[in-house]
């Protein structure tokens, strides 16, 4: 009776074991993530369209931007009909942000929530050309992990103008 109460006990072990380790994400599936965020960086300092391109999912992925309240009153002072959102997708932005002087992304207090086949990255950002500031705000990205690579799906952010509300202090 002790050795089927021993092997029952560890049979259940196991499978909660395995069961627990199928819903906790990988330390190297946030690695990964975290290196799709620093590739991403790393592609609009060196203008890197292949590098860039090899982070998205090979479809329709969306790009939209919306501007905060003290922007979007700025910019309708200037012209009333002016929507208070842009897209766009990743091909063309990319395109655009390549020209001229050199462009930057920075992230912080970046957020990973994953299961290890999706995951949502989360982040306050502020961009940056010719090194001064022009646009900060809020970043969400969708990724799927297609045979073991991330893939962004989507990119949804907030924006405001330095210039018409500086960015607070991020102690």
């Amino acid at each position: 009776m002790k050795r089927y109460f021993i092997a029952v006990s560890t049979f259940f072990f196991c499978q909660q074991l395995a069961y627990t380790q199928q819903q906790t994400p990988s330390v190297s599936s946030n690695a990964a993530l975290q290196n799709v965020l620093e590739t991403f960086m790393d592609c609009l300092k060196t203008r890197d369209s292949a590098r860039f391109y090899n982070l998205f999912y090979d479809g329709p992925v969306t790009w939209m931007g919306v501007y905060k309240n003290h922007t979007q009153e700025k910019r309708k002072e200037k012209d009333a009909s002016l929507s208070n959102y842009k897209s766009s997708d990743h091909k063309t932005w990319f395109r655009s942000v390549s020209q001229g002087s050199v462009k930057e992304e920075k992230f912080y207090n970046v957020h990973i929530e994953t299961d290890g086949n999706i995951a949502a990255l989360t982040f306050d950002f502020s961009y940056w050309a010719g090194g001064k500031k022009g646009l900060w705000g809020k970043e969400s990205w969708g990724l799927v992990n297609i045979n073991n690579e991330w893939k962004i799906t989507s990119v949804i952010f907030s924006m405001e103008q330095e210039n018409i509300l500086p960015e607070p202090n991020r102690n």
